[in-house]
């Protein structure tokens, strides 16, 4: 037959010492959480910060850059359709010495 094992009883003292030890272990988990959550989160922020300051000198040099842009009418002429391959002459043409 199995023999069970019971846990010998706790007196009060001991139950008042592992409770605070609990709730102590719970408060400094919570603590290097919330230390580490705000390092990574300053982290963060100094990151993009820095990629955004990186991007608009990118684009100031990019505007300074581009070319100055002109503006104007156009209109487009229609062609008539070709009719015949006009990159090659015609076959039976002379060309120029």
């Amino acid at each position: 037959m199995m023999k069970l094992l019971f846990a010998p009883k706790v007196s009060w003292l001991g139950r008042l010492g592992l409770g605070a030890v609990s709730v102590l272990a719970v408060v400094i988990g919570l603590t290097i959480a919330s230390f580490l959550f705000v390092i990574l989160l300053v982290a963060g922020a100094a990151l993009a910060g820095w990629l955004w300051w990186r991007l608009q000198r990118l684009a100031r040099q990019a505007q300074q850059a581009a070319p100055e842009i002109l503006e104007g009418e156009y209109t487009v002429l229609p062609e008539p359709p070709a009719l015949e391959d006009r990159r090659t002459p015609p076959p039976g043409s002379r060309r120029a010495p």
